[in-house]
């Protein structure tokens, strides 16, 4: 009897018998099936009123079967609710939009970054790096942009970027822009492809600064100077566009003729050379012949002022002598005048052979000239 009431409890139990001997063979009516590995029952599957449910209905009831709707067990089972049973349906959707809220309010901000938020499509704030909330999507959705990396454009390095130049002669130009975000906001929204403005931006400044330099002092000196303007103009032309970027600089890598002029290019430059070696020996010698012709000219000028100087102090002579002649010629005349007479033949008779001959010799009487020693004499 008591084997009996024994073996109708263990067949009533819902987890079955606990041998593998007892209840004739029959199969166990726990839901586990027997301790020998017995077939377990299927679960009975209650019938869907629509044959054929939306996705969202299935991922529903994927989620009850995960979270307890598939679990089977007694009242005091593991499963811990009743068999066939598991969380209710408005509980998953709750919970799904609970950590959907959670999963798009919350964000974070890396270090060299700013996140822009746009409410309703709209410009709201900007955010620093850190932890932030905002509402969540799609009523908030944030643009991450990065402020510190430092982008680059390079521009005629891969081909012939050729510009005329302010003197009308063509230059190859190649260089590079290095720019990055200045503001977020004005990044995102003001302009679509910020990259392409940039580039497109540098090509017409460039090319504007090209336009009044010349070839000379765009490949040697000015290179500088022309890369400085350059970034000078780009900056004020993004500024008018609002793009939110700052150019940090602009690298001048190339600028010289082309190639296919460049032979004659350094034809013009050896002229140039040769001209300016010319240049600088003429101004040698005229450093050199100047001075001497100032020199010389300075004593041509002193020998003309001495020779004044005497042929007038001696006229002064003459002409004072003369006066004192002319005085006493007044108060003596005659002998004045023989005194005259004397001293002007004396003054050409001077150094010359002279035969005074007596008038009063005789008459009738050939004089004795001896002519021989008068030749001697002249020669």
């Amino acid at each position: 009897m008591n084997d009996k009431i024994e073996g109708d409890l263990n067949n009533g139990s819902p987890w079955g018998s606990g041998s593998g001997g007892n209840g004739g063979g029959k199969k166990p009516g726990g839901p586990w099936g027997n301790g020998n590995g017995g077939p377990r029952p299927v679960r009975p599957v209650k019938p869907r009123a629509n044959p054929g449910p939306q996705d969202f209905e299935k991922a529903v009831e994927q989620l009850k079967s995960r979270f307890g709707g598939g679990r089977k067990g007694g009242p005091n089972g593991p499963g811990g609710a009743k068999s066939g049973k598991g969380i209710p349906l408005p509980l998953l959707v709750l919970g799904a939009l609970g950590f959907f809220l959670v999963v798009t309010s919350v964000y974070k901000v890396d270090v060299g970054e700013e996140a822009v938020i746009l409410r309703f499509g709209q410009y709201s704030r900007t955010t620093a790096p850190g932890l932030h909330v905002k509402m969540p999507t799609p009523l908030e959705i944030k643009e991450l942009v990065d402020v510190e990396r430092e982008r680059s454009v390079d521009i005629g390095t891969s081909s012939e970027n050729l510009m005329l130049t302010g003197d009308e002669k063509i230059a190859r130009v190649a260089y590079s822009v290095r720019w990055r975000v200045g503001d977020s906001a004005d990044y995102v929204f003001n302009v679509a492809d910020v990259p392409s403005a940039v580039q497109d931006v540098a090509e017409s400044a460039m090319r504007e600064v090209v336009g009044k330099t010349t070839l000379e002092d765009l490949s040697t000196s000015g290179r500088d100077i022309v890369a400085q303007r350059v970034q000078v103009l780009m900056q004020e032309m993004l500024d008018d566009y609002q793009a939110g970027v700052i150019v940090s600089q602009v690298e001048l890598k190339e600028a010289q003729e082309p190639r296919a002029v460049e032979q004659a290019f350094l034809d013009v430059v050896d002229a140039k050379q040769d001209a300016e070696q010319s240049i600088l020996k003429a101004k040698a010698v005229e450093n050199t012949v100047i001075p001497q012709s100032k020199a010389q000219g300075d004593q041509l000028i002193q020998e003309a002022r001495g020779y004044k100087e005497a042929v007038i102090a001696d006229a002064k002579g003459n002409a004072a002598r003369f006066d004192s002649v002319y005085q006493e010629y007044r108060r003596a005349p005659r002998v004045t005048r023989q005194r005259i007479y004397l001293e002007t033949m004396e003054e050409v008779y001077k150094g010359k052979p002279k035969i005074i001959i007596d008038g009063n010799a005789g008459s009738g009487v050939v004089p004795y000239l001896p002519l021989d020693q008068i030749k001697k004499t002249n020669n």
